[in-house]
């Protein structure tokens, strides 16, 4: 993070809600994407969904929310819904507002997520911000990048995972460099000139993955390398 200043990744299918523009007037950099999962990036490993109470609370009954949340759980440690709206409304619809009380329970115990309320734009901003203060700045300077990970199993998926994550190599070209060292450990160690000869890679990726393995890392250096650079 530099210079003190929290950063936000929005998606930008909510400009119209209005919540990014509240986010700058409270000085918050916020780079505008289109993200895989969620509405808000404040963290590499904490997302926050916005909703409006109605909307939270018919995709509480119907079970939408809960597909959602799973799939954020499975690529977030933590995960915020920020409802705008009043909580009583969930309450209004006799016997269907228990079982979205019931459903409002489950998301919280089964599915780990945290529920806060706000009444609009500006209260939804201000909770975002806090959140990514306490993340970046009271955490020991969390850097956010649009990433997620995904529930894997064997450990040539996590491998293959691993490799893929380097700039410009998808999963092919990861996987030839697997096959050609034979383990990860080989792979990191490999030397210039012989990581260029990897079929599908060339010499240029292969400068690049050999910066980013032997450049010794540094908190206080600012990296115009980072992996931002390569969104």
């Amino acid at each position: 993070m530099g210079q003190g200043r929290v950063r936000v990744y929005a998606d930008k299918r909510e400009e119209q809600s209005g919540v990014p523009a509240e986010l700058e007037k409270l000085g918050v950099l916020v780079i505008r994407k289109v993200l895989p999962l969620g509405d808000y990036l404040v963290s590499d490993d904490a997302v926050v969904e916005r909703k409006t109470v109605r909307d939270f609370a018919s995709s509480l009954v119907d079970g939408r929310l809960f597909d959602q949340a799973r799939r954020l759980a499975e690529a977030y440690g933590h995960v915020y819904y920020i409802v705008e709206g009043s909580p009583r409304y969930l309450t209004r619809w006799g016997d269907r507002g228990h079982q979205t009380l019931a459903a409002l329970t489950s998301l919280i115990v089964d599915y780990g997520a945290q529920v806060l309320w706000s009444d609009g734009p500006h209260s939804t901003a201000y909770l975002i911000a806090q959140l990514a203060r306490r993340y970046q700045e009271e955490r020991g300077g969390a850097s956010v990048a649009v990433h997620h990970k995904p529930r894997l199993e064997g450990v040539e998926d996590w491998q293959v995972y691993i490799v893929q994550a380097f700039p410009g190599v998808g999963p092919k070209t990861a996987r030839a460099i697997l096959e050609y060292f034979g383990t990860l450990e080989e792979f990191c160690r490999a030397p210039l000139a012989e990581l260029s000869k990897v079929p599908g890679l060339g010499e240029k990726k292969a400068e690049r993955i050999r910066a980013i393995l032997s450049t010794p890392f540094s908190r206080r250096r600012r990296r115009r390398g980072s992996l931002e650079d390569f969104l």
